[in-house]
Parts: C-alpha cells; structure tokens; sequence
C-alpha cells in the first residue's frame, strides 16, 4: 500500500476510479485524497462487502457502481486517476481493458495497474481462478502503447511468495479544466 501511494503521489487525484473495486481497499485509502471517487465491480456480493467497509470508515462520497472493466458504465476522458489492483489476472483479454481504461482517462491523467510478475504457480488457475500466470513488463508496455498511455514507472515488490508489479502510464495532453456547475 505504501507503495501504490508512493505511485499516485506526484500529482492530484482529481476524479478517482478503482476497477474491479472488490472490497473498497483503494477507495478507502485514495478517495479521501480525490475529488471525487467512483469504485466498480461486476459483482454485487463484492459492492455490497465495499459499501459496508467505506461506510465503516467513515468514506461517504465514494460512488459504487456494478460494471465490467472491459465495458465501464462511464463517459469518456471521465476520470483523471485509474487503480487496476489486482484485477488483470482476472481478464480474458488484459488489453481490452487497458484500453477501455484509457477511453474514460482525461488526457493528462493516470492509469496504475498493479498485478503480480510471470509466475508458474498454476494451483491459482483452480485454486483462486486467475486466467493469467502474472505479466511481463514487455506486455504491459505493449498493452499501455496500443492504449495511447506513455508507461513511464514500474516498481518491482519482491520479498513474498510472488512478486509484484506496479505500472503507471500517462494520458498524453493537457488536463481538461473541469466546468462549474451554474
């Protein structure tokens, strides 16, 4: 966790969106720092747990919302940070939603994704139902280019049974000024 903040530390949140949003960890560590917060997951059993969990810690603002990474139920250019926590071993098609990702990025804003490196423990296919054994950097820079993100960090978090990866890519262009309401 300090490292995920460590990441998201060089510049404002502004609009929050945590994917595959599971129990609300991101939010309740991040959406007290955005502007505003929105965490998604396509199931409701896990919306249900994370609406308990932020209301527990007093995280009131933060929207949750039920919706696939790799069809977010959100505008374009919408959010100005976006947390993959370990949702991408999960995804059939990783880039997809890289991609799908990028379309609701303001330019300017930043993309983390945060997964483990290649790995051979296939139990966690049966076990935990991962459809991906972990990612190599080159894949990820492939996947971030193809989404018109600049990958410009990558943090290694070795020590455990399976090492971690943290990827952050940039959307180029300027941030959008964000209209007042009338």
């Amino acid at each position: 966790e300090r490292a995920i903040a460590s990441m998201l530390a060089d510049r404002p949140l502004g609009e929050l969106l945590d994917i595959g949003t599971g129990t609300g960890r991101m939010l309740e560590l991040f959406a007290p720092r955005a502007s505003s917060a929105i965490g998604i997951d396509r199931s409701s059993e896990m919306l249900r747990l994370a609406r308990v969990k932020l209301d527990e810690a007093g995280i009131g603002g933060a929207s949750l919302r039920q919706g696939d990474m790799n069809a977010l139920p959100l505008p374009d250019r919408s959010a100005d940070s976006i947390i993959l926590h370990q949702v991408l071993h999960y995804a059939q098609q990783p880039g997809s939603a890289i991609i799908e990702a990028a379309r609701v990025l303001a330019p300017g804003g930043q993309l983390l994704v945060i997964d483990f490196a290649q790995h051979d423990r296939s139990e966690l296919k049966e076990k935990d139902a991962h459809l991906r054994l972990g990612f190599a950097d080159d894949a990820m820079r492939g996947w971030f280019s193809s989404a018109g993100l600049e990958l410009d960090r990558i943090e290694r978090l070795e020590g455990g049974e399976l090492t971690v990866i943290l990827w952050r890519g940039v959307k180029p262009g300027r941030p959008e000024k964000k209209r007042e309401a009338a």
